[in-house]
């Protein structure tokens, strides 16, 4: 079912690369256009009103427990809620850790890669903690969801944006798990691939439909990074930006505050 007379040289896997990157450049470069000024103007915005000044020069060690406590573990978020709490520790730090397996995945297999035992073992250990990483942001949206549902009433106000970033994160999240569970269920089921606990369990689920799930993953797909690249360009304009701006404000006041307590 992949190969037909509607593709150039009755080729899908040609075609379907071709144009698959070709759509991911184009996507990629309105989204760059859009997200890189609001990113401009958001910072300039943000400057006039909490723009820090450094009067000392800069404590170390207090920009290092600032790091770590407010950053990292967010213990200002824990105080106010551990619900909250939750959800950022299964958002924005798994967003963040998961971030450094795909760097690591890219490096593995494409910058430096490793061979034999030790490439295989690697390989598998970065496609569990992408699977764990994944299934916890998974975990952290739907707690989200609940949190905006079943708050109590005038504990805090939802508005429709915080309901479309949900709902964008939800679907990145879901799309993407899809996607490895049409890539895997098109393979033999080997143990390996348990490696991938969630994308695995997907593809045996999948293998129920005699569906050509290689050429729907290419539609799935195109769909996964739409959405993708539309959070990308809402990023700069949406709440989520003070995940970058909470953390700079943080760090640049740490050494201000010590000075302080010091006087």
């Amino acid at each position: 079912c992949h190969v037909s007379q509607i593709y150039p040289q009755d080729d899908f896997f040609g075609w379907e690369h071709r144009k698959k990157w070709t759509l991911h450049w184009w996507m990629f470069s309105l989204s760059m256009l859009v997200m890189l000024p609001g990113i401009y103007s958001t910072v300039v915005l943000w400057r006039r009103g909490r723009s820090p000044s450094l009067h000392h020069p800069v404590h170390w060690p207090s920009v290092t427990q600032a790091v770590a406590k407010d950053v990292l573990f967010g213990e200002r978020v824990r105080r106010q809620s551990g619900l909250r709490w939750a959800v950022f520790q299964l958002i924005s730090i798994a967003f963040l850790a998961l971030a450094v397996v795909f760097a690591l995945i890219v490096v593995q297999r494409f910058l430096l890669p490793l061979v034999g035992v030790t490439a295989d073992r690697a390989g598998l250990f970065l496609d569990f903690s992408a699977d764990f990483l994944g299934g916890c942001i998974l975990v952290g949206i739907l707690l989200a969801v609940y949190r905006r549902i079943a708050g109590r009433r005038g504990h805090f106000k939802t508005e429709a944006e915080d309901i479309v970033v949900l709902l964008l994160l939800l679907g990145i999240v879901t799309t993407g798990f899809f996607l490895e569970s049409c890539r895997l269920a098109v393979v033999d089921p080997q143990p390996e691939i348990w490696a991938s606990f969630l994308g695995a369990a997907g593809a045996s689920v999948l293998r129920m439909w005699d569906l050509p799930w290689t050429g729907i993953r290419f539609y799935i797909w195109i769909f996964h990074a739409g959405l993708v690249f539309a959070f990308f360009a809402y990023f700069p304009f949406s709440k989520l930006f003070h995940i970058v701006t909470s953390p700079v404000s943080i760090i640049a006041t740490a050494s201000e505050a010590h000075y302080k307590q010091h006087q």
